[in-house]
């Protein structure tokens, strides 16, 4: 079959996936279950595994921290930067991975650690424990205040009294202290602390609609910014004239400091109209809370550099270590690794489609010079790559042609239009699973795949889950159970989904892993004769 008749082929078969869904696939299920052998499958879900918590293994925050954070005897040292310890030594901190790194930082600091308070996700500390991690909690004679909150994700009346701690140990330290600040991921939920007259309440249901909405973090954390007294530099300049050191690990695309965790020790330079310019765009200006708009319509301080002199911060870890390392992993798995982006974003739904067609040009490499240009920006805006860098990666596929491993790091999101639970990787799990069932049914019975798609952090929306396996068998086996695939997706339970095929076991379920540098994707691609 040439190109040009395959790709003409993937467009009736998605035309015939509108029409009739499922039902049209239904009498050829059993012979493609005979052309892919399940023992195959079940190595390559087990590569997938290994690869994605080798990159989980490589961010945990011990290790950003020792290599980050020194004493010299009465010097801290902090990359390029050098600080006068002398008992003076507070810290504060909120996010997912918060309570490793303020143990690593109290068994650095030592006896000049005077007192602390961390903010950290609800359950982490029994998590831990039952889990046998207590070296990523700090000690049972800590000095750190160890305070939990923000179940889903979400602030509440704990992450708020945490933050009232927190704010009330910051503007007590004088000009000789020197404030550590420890930021992770989830930090924007465990730190509230709301612009009078807005409540928590009220805050609350501002981020809920623009969640549902399908707004990027990065939308969320600019409105958050404004809303917020401590966000957007505010806890910087509460500390003065302390010095401020901020030990920071990314969970945004790009790693824009000042939007992760919201910024609380970076200035915001946003302009002052984009939060009320995000409300409109998601067509909810007329849902939030008249309290809500009176502040984002109000000119707020903003901190300029003179304001925050006093403060240093320091990227100290990314989703790129962890990629490289899943890398390295795929390597000794026996298969041709690539990351083809750190930047993934867009649409979940959307990505999963893009993971299937990517996969499946990458098992028609003999055609590679045919594909028509259309086709591959298409591919490109979904997967947020360079046409150049797409064409580079399957130019450099086609001369490893045994397996391959493509690797992506970022966080896609989710438009809630249905009524089920689930999250972002469980979701682009499942799209994948069916676009790479329909469209290999159509051409390609001599090659498998899977795609891995989970949170670094173990924790994939209101779920126990860090994600799930995309897969064409999975299909398979929801139809001979009964199950629709896209009422689930179309419902927005894909959570639900998975718990009832194959008996759940193609959920990740990894627990709380004390860091969080946004998601992993593993797409391993195999021929049957190998």
């Amino acid at each position: 079959m040439t190109l040009g008749n395959f790709k003409r082929c993937v467009k009736l078969l998605h035309q015939r996936l509108q029409l009739s869904k499922i039902r049209t696939c239904r009498m050829i299920s059993s012979r493609i279950a005979r052309e892919k052998p399940q023992d195959k499958l079940q190595d390559m879900k087990s590569d997938a595994f290994k690869i994605f918590l080798a990159g989980v293994d490589a961010v945990m925050p011990k290790s950003f921290i020792t290599k980050a954070l020194k004493v010299d005897n009465e010097r801290l040292l902090v990359q390029d930067f050098s600080y006068h310890i002398a008992n003076n030594v507070y810290v504060v901190g909120f996010g997912k991975a918060v309570a490793g790194m303020a143990r690593a930082v109290e068994d650095i600091i030592g006896h000049h650690l005077v007192e602390g308070v961390i903010s950290i996700p609800e359950g982490t500390t029994d998590i831990m424990s039952q889990s046998g991690k207590r070296d990523l909690l700090p000690g049972s004679d800590s000095k750190i205040l160890v305070l939990e909150g923000a179940k889903h994700n979400l602030p509440d009346k704990n992450s708020s009294v945490a933050a009232d701690c927190i704010i009330s140990l910051v503007k007590k330290l004088k000009a000789t202290d020197i404030l550590l600040v420890l930021i992770s991921g989830g930090g924007s939920a465990l730190f509230p602390a709301p612009v009078p007259p807005v409540t928590l309440d009220e805050k609350i249901a501002v981020i809920k609609l623009l969640s549902t909405r399908g707004a990027t973090i990065q939308e969320m954390n600019s409105v958050r910014k404004q809303l917020s007294v401590v966000k957007g530099g505010g806890l910087a300049a509460m500390a003065k004239p302390a010095q401020v050191v901020s030990l920071i690990l990314s969970d945004i695309v790009g790693d824009p400091l000042d939007l992760i965790a919201s910024g609380p020790t970076v200035r915001n330079t946003d302009d002052a109209s984009y939060p009320l310019e995000i409300l409109k765009k998601y067509n909810i200006e007329n849902d939030v809370p008249q309290s809500v708009l009176c502040v984002l319509k109000k000119p707020r301080k903003v901190y300029e550099e003179k304001d925050l002199y006093h403060v240093q911060n320091f990227l100290i870890g990314t989703n790129k270590q962890a990629l490289e390392a899943a890398r390295a992993t795929a390597f000794q798995c026996n298969y041709h690794p690539c990351v083809l982006t750190m930047s993934l974003q867009g649409e979940a739904k959307v990505v999963g489609w893009a993971m299937a067609y990517l996969a499946v040009m990458c098992q028609e490499l003999n055609n590679l010079k045919r594909i028509e240009e259309p086709e591959v920006e298409k591919l490109c805006t979904a997967l947020c790559v360079s046409k150049s860098s797409l064409i580079e990666l399957l130019t450099t596929l086609e001369t490893h042609r045994k397996g391959f491993c493509i690797i992506c790091g970022g966080e896609t999101i989710v438009k809630v239009t249905g009524q089920g639970k689930g999250g972002r990787n469980q979701e682009m799990a499942l799209e994948y699973s069916l676009q790479n069932y329909y469209l290999s049914n159509s051409q390609l019975s001599r090659s498998t795949s899977v795609l891995l798609s989970a949170g670094t952090d173990g924790i994939d929306g209101p779920t126990d889950a860090a994600g799930a396996f995309g897969y064409h068998e999975l299909i398979l086996r929801a139809l001979e159970q009964g199950l629709d695939p896209g009422k689930y997706l179309s419902n927005n339970d894909s959570y639900g989904f998975y718990l009832k095929c194959n008996g759940g076991n193609d959920l990740i379920k990894i627990g709380h892993t004390g860091t969080n540098v946004m998601d992993i994707q593993v797409l391993l691609i195999r021929t049957i004769q190998d």
